[in-house]
């Protein structure tokens, strides 16, 4: 047998009469043995009995639908003459939740024209289109999936890539936007007043460092006698190390971070504005916490699950983009299950809530650019490089009907971890 993709597909189709059964689990055979992890509801056991057991609505629902959102893409069966109503339903709900989904539609009456030709609700399938594509055989679909699965990373915007094409006027726009905000907020005032009650004299990392503006914090206040600063863009290196003196140190390499710790493990580590483009952030912590010295502390503030509500419900509805799709932001419930796999405690927890207003349009449209909105990045809103053309005038269009300033709330999320000996 193939070795496993990790990926679960949901099996959409009708499963009532003996001839789809026999094709539901004939197919379901085949991708199983190209790698595939499939849920097939026949095989439920709910639905099992042969007709003899009879499951209420709620199981059906509650089982099926449980399925659907904890699976990585959804085929769907398209062939009957008029798109079984159960997979319709199941289609809606996986775009709901930002599955990709695929229509298997081999129904040879698909090529004829004139009468002959079978006809198919626009509206499901626009909702397939929107999220995948149709394809006309098995083959085609194994294909698809092994493609989508290759080329998976390629559609959202690599945060090291991105933030390297704006590197040269990050400093200038993070200026811009702090100056938005009321009442003012800036990381400078957080970290004097972090530093009021925090000993100085400190073995300092920085994960995520960009531009390297704490590293001049700390050495304007002589609040550190070592800082490093961390980054996998090459670009924010390049300027951060104008910024290089003695007990200053900026790398892109995370050997040389380790070798630094090994030499003397970090007293404290901090980590602006970085964690939420991560894939794996708890891997990442994890990383940061061997870095520290037992009882040492890591410091996060992040982009917390409320932050731009305003933005994001506009453009959610305005695009018609599904609502219930992972949001890589932060709340208390994610940062306690990181802090718990990283070896971490949490000591305190607080919310940074300035509102915001964009002065214009252009301004918050310079804002999704920045910070690589249009390419899937930080706003829930499915968006993906593939697409970025496709939904940048749409948006432009959306932001043109507004009312300036746009006003909306920001909402920081700052945890203090505790590394536990």
């Amino acid at each position: 047998m193939a070795k496993k993709t990790q990926q679960q597909i949901y099996w959409a189709n009708s499963m009532f009469g003996q001839a789809d059964r026999e094709f539901n689990a004939k197919c379901a055979a085949i991708l199983r043995d190209n790698g595939y992890d499939v849920f097939l509801p026949q095989e439920a056991v709910v639905n099992k009995g042969e007709g003899k057991s009879s499951p209420t609505a709620d199981n059906i629902f509650r089982v099926d639908t449980t399925a659907i959102v904890n699976s990585n893409i959804l085929v769907a069966c398209i062939d009957q003459e008029s798109i079984d109503c159960g997979v319709a339903c199941e289609i809606g709900i996986a775009y709901t939740h930002g599955l990709p989904i695929i229509g298997l539609y081999t129904d040879i009456r698909q090529y004829r024209t004139g009468q002959g030709r079978m006809y198919k609700n626009l509206y499901v399938i626009g909702a397939i289109e929107a999220s995948g594509k149709i394809v006309e055989n098995l083959d085609e679909l194994i294909r698809y999936l092994d493609e989508t699965k290759t080329n998976q990373s390629s559609t959202r915007t690599h945060p090291e890539q991105h933030f390297g094409a704006v590197a040269k006027n990050y400093v200038e726009f993070v200026n811009r936007l702090e100056s938005w905000y009321s009442p003012h907020w800036t990381i400078s005032k957080f970290l004097k007043a972090f530093f009021t009650t925090t000993p100085t004299g400190k073995r300092i990392l920085e994960f995520g460092c960009g531009s390297g503006d704490l590293s001049v914090y700390l050495a304007g206040h002589n609040l550190t006698t070592q800082y490093i600063g961390y980054d996998k863009s090459p670009e924010m290196i390049k300027i951060a190390k104008l910024n290089e003196k003695q007990g200053v140190f900026f790398t892109d390499s995370w050997n040389d971070v380790h070798y630094q710790a090994d030499q003397q493990s970090f007293d404290m580590a901090f980590s602006f504005f970085t964690l939420h483009d991560i894939e794996r952030p708890e891997i990442a912590v994890k990383s940061i916490s061997e870095c520290i010295h037992p009882e040492g502390r890591i410091i996060i503030c992040d982009l917390s699950t409320w932050d731009l509500p305003q933005t994001t419900s506009l453009l959610q509805k305005e695009l018609a983009q599904p609502i219930a799709i992972k949001d890589k932001r932060f709340n208390t419930l994610i940062l306690s299950e990181i802090a718990s796999l990283s070896g971490c405690i949490i000591e305190k927890v607080e919310m940074i809530t300035p509102s915001i207003n964009f002065p214009s349009k252009k301004d918050l449209l310079d804002y999704l650019e920045f910070f690589g909105i249009f390419g899937g990045m930080d706003l829930p809103l499915g968006l993906s490089l593939e697409k970025a053309d496709f939904f940048r005038p749409k948006i432009e269009q959306i932001l043109q009907k507004q009312e300036y300033p746009f006003n909306d709330q920001r909402a920081f999320i700052v945890c203090q971890l505790r590394k536990v000996s």
